[in-house]
């Protein structure tokens, strides 16, 4: 019979058998270290990128809010300004209806009639005076009503004064002719 010895087998499978175990219980938790070792650094990669990123986006929102308090400063100064253009014109053009007004009634007015008094009142002209003829006075009320600049002319209380002398009131509207619009920038 034969007789074979398996003890060299036996021995070169144990140590297959401990290079396998070795590779398992080495080569794995040395992978899983490396992988996790890995990903710990792209997380640390990540994290510094977000941070930068992070660090950008809060520049560029102080950047922002600057830029954001100028443009309000900006468009109080602008609106500032355009109210006082405004005003202006409408300062403007009350100056040029006046001049408009006065002009005419000095044009208008006879060489026996005088103007003591030159009241308005939401758009209501009272002239009050005095003339030495009363067809003087009519004719200055007729005069004033063919106007462009006056409508809707009345002449009330004339009445004898103790010097010989009529005193009246003309009560009109003025209308301008040439209202230039006022113009509006911002809302």
């Amino acid at each position: 019979m034969l007789q074979v010895n398996f003890m060299p087998w036996r021995k070169l499978r144990r140590q297959r058998l401990l290079r396998y175990w070795l590779r398992v219980f080495v080569c794995i938790p040395a992978g899983i270290v490396c992988g996790v070792m890995c990903v710990s650094l792209f997380m640390i990669q990540e994290r510094t990128l977000l941070q930068l990123h992070l660090s950008a986006l809060n520049y560029s929102a102080q950047k922002l809010s600057l830029q954001q308090r100028r443009v309000t400063s900006a468009r109080a100064q602008l609106k500032e300004i355009t109210d006082k253009r405004i005003a202006s014109q409408q300062r403007r053009q009350a100056s040029l209806n006046d001049f408009q007004l006065l002009a005419l009634l000095s044009a208008q007015i006879p060489a026996e009639v005088w103007l003591n008094e030159l009241t308005e009142h939401q758009g209501q002209l009272t002239l009050k005076g005095k003339g030495r003829f009363y067809h003087d006075i009519l004719a200055f009320s007729e005069a004033l009503a063919v106007s462009p600049l006056l409508r809707d002319v009345h002449l009330s209380n004339v009445e004898q004064q103790p010097d010989h002398a009529l005193s009246f009131v003309l009560k009109t509207r003025f209308q301008s002719l040439n209202a230039a619009p006022v113009e509006k920038v911002l809302p």
